[in-house]
């Protein structure tokens, strides 16, 4: 799945832990961020983490939907090349605006957990 593979790609290069929580693990790096102190940052942190795996189930939706559609339209003798293509055109739309708000989910935690938070959850 692309998604992950972005979300693998983030993790690597911005950071991981023993415990191996990353970006690529909403639900172990949600556990993490939960046993920060209570509180604002972790209230948000935990949004953050949410909005990421919604992406991941938006990408998730449109690769179905770019799959059905082509396998549609490739069994037809009469599909062209074009109309092939076009039917990948909503999934790079999708994966460019969830490659984009993974970017942005990286730093806006950045933005709410402090170093220490941070070290604590991926340190």
């Amino acid at each position: 799945m692309p998604v992950l593979v972005t979300i693998a790609a983030v993790s690597y290069l911005f950071g991981g832990s023993k415990e191996k929580i990353s970006f690529l693990d909403p639900v172990g790096l949600r556990k993490k961020i939960e046993k920060l102190p209570e509180g604002e940052n972790q209230t948000k942190a935990i949004a953050l983490i949410d909005r990421l795996d919604r992406l991941a189930h938006e990408h998730e939706a449109a690769t179905d939907a770019a799959i059905k559609a082509y396998i549609a339209d490739v069994e037809k003798y009469e599909t062209t090349t074009d109309e092939l293509v076009d039917d990948f055109e909503p999934l790079d739309q999708a994966r460019t605006k969830v490659y984009r708000e993974l970017i942005e989910v990286r730093q806006d935690l950045i933005g709410t957990l402090s170093p220490e938070e941070w070290d604590r959850v991926f340190g």
